[in-house]
């Protein structure tokens, strides 16, 4: 039991940084009318959530599209990007 824990924990931290890194360093086409962008790391939290159970997903998506807002400099999406995007892992 404690074995699978911590491949789930593992696993979820690896979600969490494939998140990030779609999200923040593949390129992604910005929206000036809403200040945003489109990217590929929705795509990342579609896969944690089916991979990792819905749990994991939140965590995945939440934190790893809000730690690459605060990235890349859009600070006042960090909060709204956290609940939106941890709804979405569910």
């Amino acid at each position: 039991m404690q074995d699978n824990s911590v491949k789930k924990l593992t696993y979820g931290g690896l979600m969490i940084a494939l998140v990030f890194v779609a999200t923040a360093i593949i390129p992604q086409i910005p929206i000036p009318f809403t200040e945003g962008y489109i990217h590929a790391g929705d795509s990342m939290i579609f896969v944690a959530a089916i991979l990792l159970g819905w749990k994991y997903g939140a965590i995945a998506g939440g934190l790893g599209s809000s730690l690459a807002d605060l990235y890349l400099g859009y600070t006042h999406w960090v909060v709204p990007t956290l609940i939106i995007k941890g709804i979405m892992g569910l």
